[in-house]
């Protein structure tokens, strides 16, 4: 692998910063920072781009930190640690806007804001892998970075303090891995796959009170992993979605967006593709919602959103599929609700969305995973 020295010119979404080679292509390096001289370690070189490593900083950006893990660049998780907090808010937000503008070619609104929570023990849900370190004793830990390795974690900075305590215990069972969940008031829960039926309703079962609800999931479903800043995406959801007759949910897990907005609408209807995650919808939501087992596509497939006041969604990092996209485009709710976990994917879908005649009213981005390059983002989308 050969080894050049470039000059980083900008962060590029996903946490690498960018560069070009003498050749004019495109060179993406991990663990440098815009601005910085650094030596190269060339990982891929493709026709069109090449990939790299940082493995000397010979001019650094006054915003580059001491990462706090000792395993830093080896553990897959927490790969932008070497920036402040400060830096990363900022590298998310020009990044978040270069997409729209290449993408949808439009600019976000000039007062769009982001919200950071804590820095350090935040997250609340993880799946860990067994390390079993001699026939009697094993450990916990997380994949090896760019590796399917898996690398033990004797302890770990973005864990809440009680998963990392409850990780340190010889209590959990030894299964090859391990979702865990902390709902912050004392109880966490577990799951793995082929867990018996008794000790999934002992032991995976949970509950999280945000927002004066108590919502019920458990740990084998999917759930915010920040809670300590799920509560302000809550509140400008809500405030967005304001009240009216027909509220349609898409991707909806565990009804956690109806629970907060039911009482503000006549009708509501949940979408979700999961059983396990529709029966908890099915316990957080009154009787007046109607709970559909469908994936999204399938369902606007065969109904009508047009009548809805507004459409909630929430897919996956991929964005929306294509016959969700074109559904909803066709049917024109009055107001759209867009909760995505991946800015690209946001960008590209809004563009489509907005041949249909639909402008941004609101955008806001959440970092919910500090010291990682993931971001999400909310745009409230209204008919011109």
């Amino acid at each position: 692998m050969s080894e050049v020295i470039l000059r980083m010119e900008k962060m590029a979404q996903g946490g690498d910063a960018l560069s070009h080679l003498e050749d004019g292509r495109v060179c993406f390096v991990s663990h440098a920072l815009t601005g910085e001289l650094v030596k190269v370690c060339l990982v891929q070189d493709k026709k069109d781009y090449a990939k790299g490593i940082a493995i000397e900083i010979l001019e650094a950006n006054k915003e580059r930190i001491k990462p706090r893990c000792p395993l830093y660049g080896k553990c897959g998780g927490c790969s932008f640690q070497h920036a402040s907090l400060e830096f990363q808010k900022e590298s998310a937000r020009v990044a978040v806007e270069e997409l729209f503008r290449r993408f949808a070619h439009v600019e976000l609104p000039l007062n769009w804001q982001i919200a950071f929570g804590e820095p350090f023990a935040y997250r609340n849900r993880v799946r860990v892998f067994r390390v079993q370190n001699s026939p009697s004793k094993f450990c916990w830990g997380f994949r090896e970075e760019k590796s399917h390795k898996v690398i033990p974690i004797p302890a770990c900075p973005i864990l809440s303090r009680g998963l990392e305590k409850c990780l340190q215990s010889e209590k959990l069972p030894k299964v090859p891995e391990l979702s865990l969940f902390d709902n912050g008031e004392g109880r966490i829960s577990f799951y793995y796959p082929g867990m018996p039926a008794a000790d999934f309703e002992k032991f995976a079962q949970n509950r999280v009170h945000i927002g004066g609800k108590e919502i019920s999931m458990d740990s084998s479903v999917f759930f915010q992993s920040n809670l300590g800043l799920l509560p302000e995406l809550v509140k400008v959801v809500k405030m967005a979605a304001g009240e009216g007759n027909r509220l349609i949910d898409l991707f909806s897990g565990v009804g956690f967006f109806a629970a907060f907005l039911e009482e503000s609408f006549e009708k509501v209807i949940t979408v979700e593709r999961e059983p396990g995650a529709l029966r908890h919808a099915r316990k957080n939501l009154h009787s007046k919602a109607e709970n559909i087992a469908l994936p999204a596509e399938d369902w606007l497939l065969q109904n009508d959103a047009s009548r809805a006041d507004v459409l909630i969604v929430d897919p996956p990092r991929t964005g929306l599929p294509p016959q969700a996209l074109d559904a909803i485009c066709k049917a024109c709710p009055k107001k759209i609700l867009y909760v995505s976990c991946d800015p690209a994917t946001l960008a590209r879908d809004f563009a489509k969305i907005a041949l249909s005649g639909y402008r941004i009213v609101q955008a806001k981005g959440f970092g919910f995973y500090p010291q990682t390059p993931h971001f999400e983002m909310f745009l409230e989308l209204g008919l011109l």
